[in-house]
């Protein structure tokens, strides 16, 4: 059993003093009925009885324990409901041409865009996202998820001037995102970052395909511009792009592209704001748009089990008060411990349960008031879904050895319908700690669990290319004991690493097969 208010059975001290103060009530009766006549001789007068007198005064201490019993909101038993999940999907296009490198925004064109993109992610949760970046053409480099976690790792490895086709063609954006969306009905979204300065392809041709879906662009950049720098391998600057004619290329923001497409399709268009009001915007935009249902989940917790101590001194305070009809005339004295009861029920502030006050601090990003209402409920040994949801918060204030922590503790509550999403965040919290074999190990977990996990699957690739990248490519020969600590031997390892890289190759194929077009602006 646990207490919402466990603060609140204090008051129950106060029965000791109401008892003494019944007592030398009652004495006090005594003896000033003594002065007129012998007890014997009063109680035939007055018809009554002591004994039921006695029992009004325990029925009305009874009712006030019962009172405060039930203030302090006793939970026991676990109870579990079932929760809608609604969310928008929303593509994000992300120019990463060479003009990106511009720094009229701070610090370049590009890196502010990230930090914009990671801002929404901060504030709108609750959605789908995907990622398309282009240039001369788009690329989907994550399709719609829901795991926050992931793309902004993938946020985090992206750079601009990566896809090898020169140039800016947002009629590709715009058509990659929109075919993201597959059976998606109401809330469909695409945000656009680009300094608008389209070079290829035609945007007008493509707004056919936009039918029923929002287009919010943000213009990144200036309207005076600069000149796009050119740098090497260590990123130093060794001059700036000349066009054919040899002259230093200006690359400025470009609205007028930006404004027709936002137009067409009921969005808006934003010039860049470095005080992300531009983002807000949108978020408020998104959230009054009807929202796809995505499935249930189901959330356990104690059953609030006040209603018992409720009636049981509502069924005291109502014996005390017919008692006093049957024997004697009940007097003013007799009502105190029922009127401090309802002075109590007036004066408690509202009873809520800490893992959902937790819950909702969460998703409001407040993760340090969160934090502490897990840890209250932590207390009142609330079990697996106060562990787990503390260690999500410590994942996101980045404490990964705490997440950790909490996690292995949920994990010892051994949750059936908790152990996929827990041991999907355990290897997120293993990838940003930098131990790359924990990760692997749980991400094959979690797949084995469940094969169909999209999103296990990627970040089992990320983890393992970063495991091949930082042994430099190659496989020394290390012992079984190490094989084991990973969870993944040298051959299972590389016949996923194979199989991935097929599965790369085959997507290759696809785009080599649409020869490269010979581009004049290469910006």
């Amino acid at each position: 059993m646990i207490w919402d208010n466990p603060k609140i059975l204090f008051a129950l001290l106060a029965l000791p003093f109401i008892a003494l103060f019944f007592i030398f009530e009652w004495r006090r009766r005594q003896k000033s009925c003594a002065v007129y006549a012998s007890p014997q001789l009063f109680e035939k007068l007055t018809s009554r009885r002591p004994r039921a007198g006695i029992f009004a005064r325990i029925c009305a201490a009874l009712a006030f324990a019962f009172f405060v019993i039930a203030l302090a909101g006793p939970r026991w038993g676990l109870v579990s409901r079932k929760v809608e999940e609604k969310s928008s999907s929303v593509m994000i296009a992300l120019d990463v041409s060479a003009s990106m490198f511009c720094e009229d925004v701070k610090p370049t064109r590009f890196k502010a865009s990230i930090a914009k993109i990671k801002y929404l992610l901060s504030i709108l949760r609750s959605e789908r996202y995907g990622l398309v970046g282009f240039a001369g053409r788009a690329f989907t480099i994550c399709p719609l998820t829901g795991d926050i976690a992931s793309l902004r790792m993938l946020l985090d490895e992206l750079s601009a001037g990566e896809i090898p086709y020169p140039g800016t063609n947002i009629a590709d954006a715009l058509s990659k995102s929109a075919e993201s969306f597959e059976n998606d009905t109401n809330s469909r979204v695409i945000i656009l970052l680009t300094d608008g300065e389209n070079l290829q392809g035609n945007p007008a041709a493509i707004l056919r395909e936009l039918k029923g879906i929002r287009v919010f662009a943000i213009g990144v950049g200036t309207p005076e511009g600069e000149p796009i720098p050119v740098k090497d391998e260590d990123g130093k600057v060794t001059g700036y792009k000349k066009d054919d004619k040899g002259e230093t290329v200006i690359s400025r923001r470009d609205e007028t592209l930006l404004l027709q497409i936002a137009n067409a399709t009921k969005g808006r268009y934003f010039p860049f704001d470095p005080a992300n009001r531009d983002i807000e915007q949108i978020a408020d935009a998104i959230n009054s748009m009807d929202k796809d249902f995505m499935g249930e989940s189901f959330s356990s917790s104690l059953e609030k089990k006040y209603p018992i101590p409720l009636a049981a001194a509502l069924f005291f305070m109502l014996a005390d008060f017919l008692l006093p009809f049957i024997t004697r005339r009940k007097t003013f004295l007799d009502n105190i411990p029922a009127a401090l009861a309802l002075l109590f029920i007036l004066s408690s502030p509202s009873m809520a349960d800490d893992i959902s006050r937790g819950n909702k601090a969460f998703k409001n990003k407040d993760f340090f008031k969160a934090e502490q209402h897990y840890r209250e409920a932590l207390k009142k040994k609330a079990g697996d879904a106060a562990y787990y949801n503390l260690g999500n918060t410590y994942y996101f204030m980045e404490k990964h050895d705490e997440a950790e922590k909490n996690y292995r503790k949920a994990a010892t509550f051994d949750n059936p319908r908790l152990e996929e999403d827990l041991f999907y965040n355990m290897a997120n919290n293993c990838y940003r700690k930098g131990e790359l074999d924990g990760a692997i190990g749980l991400y094959r977990r979690v797949l084995r669990k469940n094969p169909a996990s999209s999103d296990a699957l990627h970040n089992l690739e990320l983890a393992l290319r970063q495991k091949s990248k930082d042994n430099g490519g190659q496989e020394g020969d290390k012992g079984e004991d190490e094989r084991k600590e990973g969870g993944m031997s040298e051959d299972e390892m590389q016949r996923v690493m194979n199989l991935l890289e097929d599965m790369e190759k085959n997507s290759r194929k696809k785009q080599e097969k649409q020869p490269m077009p010979a581009v004049s602006q290469d910006w």
